[in-house]
C-alpha cells in the first residue's frame, strides 16, 4: 500500500512537472515569436551600442555636471526611441567590438557613423543611410602640402581608427604596411602632435571638430582619401525578426531627411562639440 501511494505520488509530481515544462515552453515560444521591435517596447528601452570619441558623430561631455554622452548619431538614435515609445540606454565601448556586442544580443542596434560595406553586410544587417561625409588628412601644421596623391599617402605612417572603413581604405586600397590603428580618434591626434605618426586619415567634420581641439595640427591640402567616403547607417542583428525595426528606422531618416532636420542636427552637433 505504501508503494502504492509512493508511485501515485511520483506520478502527481511528474505530472505537474510536465504541465509546468509546458506552460515554460509556452512562454519561451511566445517569446522568441516576438519580432526585435515589440521585444524593445516590451522592455521600456532601445539598447544603443556607440563608441563616445568620434566628434561630432558621438562624445561625452558635462552637462549639469553629469558625464553625457551627446552627438549627431545621439540625436538621431533619440528619434528612434522617441518613435518607438522608449527610452535610450548606452553601451559605450570600442569600435571594433560594436558589431560582437549587436550579434551577442547586448545591444538592439550600433549607431557610430558606420560605412555599411560588404564585410560588414555578412554579419549584420543596415538601415538605409542617414549621412555621407568625405575623408580628410589630418597632418602636423607647415605639411599640408605634403600629401598630394595616394604614393604620397602610402610612404609615410598613416593612423586610423580600429574597424573603421578609413583603415580598410589604407590596407585594402592603398596597400599600406606601416601604419597605426587604434580605438579612439583623440588617441591618434596625440600620436599625431608626438610625431609618432605622420597623417590621419578620418571624415571631414570629425577632423574639423578635431583640429580646433589639438594644438599643431592641420587639414592637408589635397583631395586624398575623398574616394573612400564616410557614410552612416543604423546597424541591426542580422536576424528575420527585425524587419519591422528596420522598416520603423528608415520612415524616421526619411522624415528627418525630408524636414532637413539632418544637416540641422549636424550643425547642433558641431556646435555642442566647439564648446568643450
Amino acid at each position: 500500500m505504501k508503494i502504492l501511494k509512493k508511485l501515485m505520488g511520483l506520478g502527481i509530481v511528474f505530472t505537474l512537472s510536465l504541465g509546468m515544462a509546458a506552460c515554460s515552453s509556452s512562454n519561451e515560444s511566445k517569446d522568441e515569436a516576438k519580432d526585435e521591435l515589440q521585444q524593445i517596447k516590451d522592455s521600456g528601452k532601445l539598447v544603443l551600442a556607440t563608441s563616445a570619441e568620434y566628434s561630432p558623430y558621438e562624445f561625452h561631455k558635462m552637462i549639469d555636471g553629469k558625464d553625457t554622452i551627446v552627438g549627431f548619431d545621439v540625436m538621431i538614435a533619440k528619434e528612434i526611441a522617441d518613435e518607438i515609445g522608449v527610452d535610450l540606454e548606452f553601451m559605450d565601448m570600442d569600435f571594433d567590438g560594436l558589431l560582437g556586442a549587436l550579434n551577442a544580443d547586448k545591444a538592439d542596434i550600433v549607431l557610430a557613423c558606420m560605412t555599411p560595406n560588404e564585410e560588414r553586410e555578412k554579419s549584420v544587417d543596415f538601415s538605409n543611410l542617414y549621412y555621407e561625409d568625405k575623408n580628410v588628412v589630418i597632418v602636423k601644421k607647415g605639411d599640408e602640402d605634403k600629401i598630394k596623391s595616394d604614393e604620397d599617402l602610402k610612404n609615410i605612417k598613416i593612423g586610423v581608427q580600429r574597424g573603421s572603413t578609413q583603415e580598410a581604405f589604407v590596407v585594402d586600397e592603398l596597400g599600406c604596411t606601416d601604419y597605426k590603428s587604434l580605438a579612439k580618434t583623440p588617441d591618434l591626434m596625440l600620436e599625431l602632435q608626438n610625431g609618432n605618426i605622420d597623417a590621419i586619415v578620418t571624415g571631414k567634420n570629425v577632423a574639423a571638430i578635431n583640429i580646433e581641439n589639438y594644438d599643431n595640427v592641420a587639414i592637408g591640402n589635397s583631395n586624398v582619401g575623398e574616394d573612400c567616403e564616410e557614410s552612416a547607417a543604423v546597424a541591426f542583428k542580422k536576424s528575420d525578426k527585425n524587419e519591422s525595426l528596420i522598416e520603423l528606422t528608415n520612415n524616421v531618416i526619411k522624415k528627418l531627411q525630408d524636414e532637413g532636420k539632418i544637416d540641422e542636427y549636424m550643425q547642433d552637433a558641431i556646435k555642442l562639440a566647439d564648446e568643450q
